[in-house]
């Protein structure tokens, strides 16, 4: 993959050299705006209607920000299990949109269930994408088989390039995989 991020190689050597602190103001400065202008560019179009965007968040906000700014949703949910506000505060920072924080107690398909119906009460509209990529394995998985069973659209950020020795994904190799479309993957319940 050819990647031309202005700012990569300046981070990839500040971060490979132990200077993270300086690697993470470059990368949220200068690196991560052209990161998320690439990927909008590329998934946009993706996203004409405007709908409801349900995020997990873990401790990474970056593939939350990327999936927000590309969905452009009407309303938008994040789902955690804990509130750290160096986090917040970053999603703060590059989204266009507000959001609605929803602090679930466990992680255990009951909570999810339960938090993730509660905004089906809310919003009025069939059109949700479920972004599935932060938060536990176990939200995860309880927060995809509701997804499926109401029709939600799973969506997934992931990369095609890792740096090993960094244990992070290389900036500007994010892609946005469509885990689940209910349109395509089981048309023959299209209930409209």
């Amino acid at each position: 993959m050819e990647n031309t991020l202005k700012y990569l190689e300046e981070w990839r050597d500040l971060a490979s050299h132990g200077n993270f602190k300086l690697a993470e103001n470059l990368y949220y400065e200068k690196l991560f705006p052209e990161v998320i202008s690439i990927f909008c560019d590329k998934y946009q179009s993706e996203f004409s209607e405007k709908g409801v965007l349900i995020s997990l968040l873990g401790f990474s906000p970056e593939p939350l920000i990327l999936t927000a700014r590309a969905v452009k949703p009407m309303h938008h949910f994040i789902l955690t299990t804990e509130i750290r506000e160096d986090i917040i505060d970053r999603i703060h920072n590059y989204l266009d949109t507000d959001f609605e924080l929803v602090i679930i107690d466990s992680p255990d398909f009951q909570s999810i269930y339960k938090s993730l119906k509660e905004i089906l009460y809310k919003v009025n509209t069939t059109n949700v994408t479920l972004d599935i990529t932060g938060g536990k394995k176990s939200m995860v998985a309880s927060a995809a088989i509701f997804g499926k069973d109401y029709r939600f659209r799973i969506t997934y950020v992931d990369f095609e390039e890792y740096i090993k020795e960094l244990r992070k994904p290389l900036p500007g190799s994010e892609i946005l995989k469509t885990v689940y479309n209910p349109d395509l993957d089981q048309p023959e319940i299209f209930l409209k």
